[in-house]
């Protein structure tokens, strides 16, 4: 059981540490867009024009510290049940005897992982009605009905040259029809975070309560043997 523990307890270490360095990019990407930003409006206003041009091309920043935030948001939900830092009672906790501890411990992490598993399963369903709506900038009309734009052939795309399908999206959606999962546009695909971070959290909680369950057995396993030999 400590084998399996530590095996476990190095691989969420090395999960931890990417979402780190995957929460350090998103921030300083939103940090160096919204720079960018503010600077191109203090220069539009002063009738610079190719900062007006370049702003004019930068309408998706807005979008950007939204997903944003949203992945910082999950990204630092499932951190902290990684170095449990989550909400609890630390005065009593720190009162408590070693084997009570241990035993509020894996009660509270355990029922924590079971409410993680219900907001899960909520989201996810909010998550896959967002990835299958459609809107018309992403479709198109050909001779057997409606598709996707990044569906479209070459010929139909040269029929409607206002179409301009974006390559990093489309290749992203077809890696997704793979699992089974719809992709209609990159903003409802980047709410993947949610149920990826609430799965990741709900394991962690699961984890963190096995953990302090077994060392609560250990230490009643160690009292009686020393009442035993008393």
């Amino acid at each position: 059981m400590s084998a399996v523990l530590r095996v476990l307890a190095r691989f969420d270490r090395a999960w931890a540490q990417a979402e780190g360095w995957l929460a350090l990019g998103v921030l300083i990407a939103m940090l160096l867009v919204g720079a960018l930003t503010a600077t191109l409006q203090v220069l539009s206003r002063l009738d610079v024009h190719w900062a007006i041009a370049l702003g004019g091309e930068l309408d998706w920043s807005d979008a950007l510290q939204r997903r944003g935030t949203l992945w910082l948001a999950f990204i630092g939900l499932s951190l902290a049940t990684h170095y449990q830092r989550h909400v609890r009672i630390d005065h009593v906790l720190r009162r408590a005897p070693a084997r009570s501890r241990d035993q509020m411990l894996a009660a509270s992490n355990l029922a924590a992982s079971v409410i993680t598993v219900g907001l899960l399963i909520a989201f996810s369903r909010a998550v896959h009605s967002n990835l299958e709506e459609r809107p018309a900038l992403y479709e198109l009309l050909g001779a057997s009905g409606s598709l996707h734009v990044c569906d479209a052939t070459a010929a139909q795309l040269a029929e409607q040259p206002e179409a301009a399908p974006p390559p990093l999206f489309c290749a992203l959606r077809s890696t997704l029809a793979a699992c089974s999962l719809p992709a209609e546009t990159p903003g409802a695909t980047s709410q993947l975070i949610i149920p990826l971070m609430l799965l990741v959290a709900a394991l962690r909680f699961f984890a963190h309560g096995a953990r302090h369950a077994w060392l609560a057995l250990r230490r009643d396993q160690g009292g009686q043997s020393a009442r035993s030999e008393a």
